[in-house]
């Protein structure tokens, strides 16, 4: 799994145009290995990550002992429906592979958008709906899976209907395809 979302993570960065100073949220971190590289671009700014596994917080955290040890990043355990973060004090989000875990009830996209600045920018990538079905990725804890028309429906039924959304599709390894859906907040 790491070398097949490399190129995603790698695309939904890129996406982001961070800066040196930005505040960066990543949702869903695994491994911590995005983390990093979010790191070495908001070297003036801060990282924060959140994801739900135990486990995973714990690859993180040893994978970026660094950035922790200097203030720079913090991981957090706990939901994306309560981010525990202020109103409006994060520049970019990075969120790979974490749409189809989120219930249409529930309030994820709520709060990635209530912690994201005016003119910040999310990067939600998603693998393509036909490789996903083809791979059998998809279990009993998947809401939803995505092609580029149910993306883009996704998103204007989320509350980030109102802003700019663009969506491009990447080549993978293997025949597989992806979406990154680049919002911009008004």
């Amino acid at each position: 799994m790491r070398i097949l979302n490399a190129i995603p993570n790698r695309r939904a960065i890129a996406m982001l145009d961070i800066a040196e100073t930005d505040d960066v949220l990543e949702l869903g971190f695994g491994p911590g290995h995005a983390l990093r590289a979010l790191a070495r671009r908001a070297i003036r700014g801060s990282v924060t990550g959140i994801d739900q596994s135990a486990t995973m917080l714990a690859a993180a955290r040893a994978h970026n002992r660094r950035a922790i040890a200097e203030g720079q990043m913090r991981l957090l355990h706990g939901s994306f429906e309560r981010i525990p973060l202020a109103n409006a004090s994060i520049d970019k989000i990075l969120a790979v592979n974490i749409a189809y875990f989120i219930s249409p009830l529930g309030h994820s996209l709520d709060e990635a958008r209530r912690v994201l600045r005016p003119g910040g920018l999310m990067s939600l990538y998603v693998t393509d709906y036909s490789a996903m079905r083809w791979a059998q990725f998809a279990g009993p804890e998947t809401y939803q899976m995505f092609d580029a028309a149910g993306l883009r429906a996704f998103l204007r039924a989320s509350p980030f209907a109102e802003d700019r959304v663009t969506i491009h599709r990447i080549r993978l390894p293997l025949g597989f395809r992806g979406l990154v859906a680049a919002i911009r907040k008004n």
